[in-house]
């Protein structure tokens, strides 16, 4: 496949224009089978690509940062905001959630029940810039990773993680740092590019 029939598959930027936006950065490409809602609460930085299948669809607002790639069928979702700093990655079937049904009790589970009548946990999740979620894995409310923090396939993320480690499991747990020296040496000489 070529660059140009793959580019031809992403949404025209006047068609991006047209769906109001927050922000809308230079060089982003969303996938024409992508499903966004509240796009008037969607800010999106220079050089997002949104992959085929992803749906974002969240209340409180989304903010995905400069250079962030959301992989195919990932789903961003909940009452509360979630944010994405720059040069993230949301592999393929990750899921970012800002809120949850309580299955514990105290209320009925399904969305389409007046609020008064469901028990849900709603918090704002934020990833750092240069955070990276391995595939298939859930971020859950209140989720706070900072800078750097990278979580392997299969993880479930919950809690505050500290910048630039590696975690992995489930629930997800530290098994090592990443060189972040390296990591921001490549940012700068990438942006150095850009000029």
């Amino acid at each position: 496949m070529s660059a140009d029939s793959w580019n031809a598959d992403f949404l025209p930027r006047t068609t991006l224009e047209t769906l109001g936006f927050k922000a809308l950065g230079r060089d982003v490409l969303v996938h024409s089978t992508c499903v966004l809602r509240n796009c008037g609460a969607i800010a999106l930085g220079d050089g997002v690509r949104i992959d085929p299948f992803t749906v974002v669809s969240v209340a409180g607002g989304a903010e995905i940062g400069a250079f962030t790639h959301i992989a195919a069928h990932c789903l961003l979702t909940g009452a509360e905001a979630i944010v994405i700093g720059a040069f993230s990655g949301l592999s393929h079937g990750g899921k970012i959630l800002s809120a949850t049904a309580e299955f514990s009790g105290g209320g009925l589970a399904p969305p389409m029940i007046p609020a008064d009548y469901r028990c849900d946990r709603a918090a704002p999740v934020r990833l750092g810039d240069h955070a990276l979620i391995g595939a298939n894995s859930v971020v859950l409310p209140g989720a706070d990773l900072g800078d750097g923090a990278a979580f392997g396939a299969l993880a479930l993320i919950k809690g505050r993680h500290e910048p630039w480690t590696l975690n992995a499991g489930a629930p997800a747990k530290k098994i090592g740092m990443r060189d972040r020296d390296s990591v921001l040496a490549a940012e700068k000489s990438f942006r150095a590019s850009l000029a």
